[in-house]
């Protein structure tokens, strides 16, 4: 499948939750633009046959190209000033977040087609927006390139709640478990990792007596008090420098991770701790620029079994690399 349309490279991407929109896809560009796309081919009278599922559940034969333009766009989100940098569309609901070269943070609502502008911008990092998650319905994470990680409340204003400032280094990726895992993950271009409990951030905000928290500004505003949380509740170090990327440890009950740096070495931790459980080689032998697990249900590895799930990774190297995990080797 072969989609065009940006006025320049194709960023990021990402993929809507079925529920709120089956078959499609969002892309942001260097125009900063951010597409929305349907997976399905106006060419092919029977659309089912043609949805993005079904191309690539057909394990007998490999899908067709088809080559979709700008024709093929059902939307198109304006407002960045520059690049786009990331997108990540809501679990909870037909919404998306971005961040961009222009500093911002901004929430879009997908399911208002004749609007192209954002629901709200959130404006406070000094740097590129690299990562924007969604923590609840009003709550919104995102990293930058300033070494800072921001945590907004929709519902109060464009200023954020906390300012997580540990890194010494631009952020590079970010890992958030569930509700009932009140935990996020940080890793930054240093070779840094950081854990971060939300009931502590929780606590800091309703003015209980905390060590993490060690100063307070107003913003111009004067609506909402942000704070600067410098400690995190464990620390880890993935490799002595460079970007590290991080994905969800599979076959595991309780909450933990994975991290891939630049010198080619899965290590699996415990976040809370910060004990690293396992390492192995990765394979790869240049700098890496994605990292992601899947589950079992995925069956990506279509051989005797589909055991826990596994990794699938990228290089500079030019080769993707799919690893089959077993208990054993967790």
């Amino acid at each position: 499948i072969s989609i065009g349309g940006h006025r320049g490279g194709v960023t990021c991407v990402d993929l809507p939750n079925q529920l709120y929109r089956a078959d499609s896809l969002v892309s942001g560009g260097e125009d900063g633009l951010i597409k929305l796309c349907s997976l399905k081919s106006s060419d092919d009278p029977n659309q089912r046959k043609n949805t993005l599922l079904s191309r690539f559940s057909n394990t007998q034969a490999l899908p067709t190209s088809t080559d979709f333009d700008a024709s093929e766009t059902q939307g198109v989100l304006t407002g960045h000033e520059g690049k786009v940098i990331c997108i990540k569309t809501a679990w909870h609901g037909d919404k998306l977040l971005s961040g961009g070269a222009d500093k911002t943070v901004r929430l879009w609502d997908l399911s208002s087609t004749g609007r192209s502008k954002p629901l709200t911008s959130l404006v406070g990092h000094q740097g590129w927006v690299t990562q924007t998650h969604f923590w609840g319905p009003n709550t919104i994470v995102s990293s930058s390139t300033d070494r800072s990680i921001f945590l907004w409340d929709t519902r109060i204003g464009s200023s954020p709640l906390f300012a997580l400032r540990y890194h010494l280094s631009p952020i590079s990726s970010l890992l958030l478990g569930n509700r009932s895992e009140p935990l996020m993950v940080s890793a930054c271009a240093d070779g840094s990792l950081a854990t971060w409990d939300f009931r502590v951030l929780a606590g800091a905000r309703n003015n209980e007596k905390t060590p993490t928290v060690d100063e307070t500004k107003a913003t111009p505003e004067g609506v909402q008090c942000s704070r600067s949380i410098r400690t995190p509740i464990a620390t880890m170090k993935s490799m002595s420098t460079g970007v590290v990327r991080l994905a969800r440890s599979v076959g595991r009950d309780d909450f933990s991770f994975m991290s891939l740096g630049d010198d080619g070495a899965v290590k699996e931790w415990e976040p809370s701790t910060g004990r690293k459980i396992s390492s192995h080689a990765s394979g790869h032998q240049d700098a890496i620029s994605g990292f992601d697990s899947y589950g079992a249900a995925d069956c990506l590895l279509q051989t005797s079994g589909c055991g826990l799930g596994g990794t699938i990774s990228c290089s500079w190297d030019g080769t993707v690399r799919l690893r089959k995990l077993s208990r054993e080797s967790n």
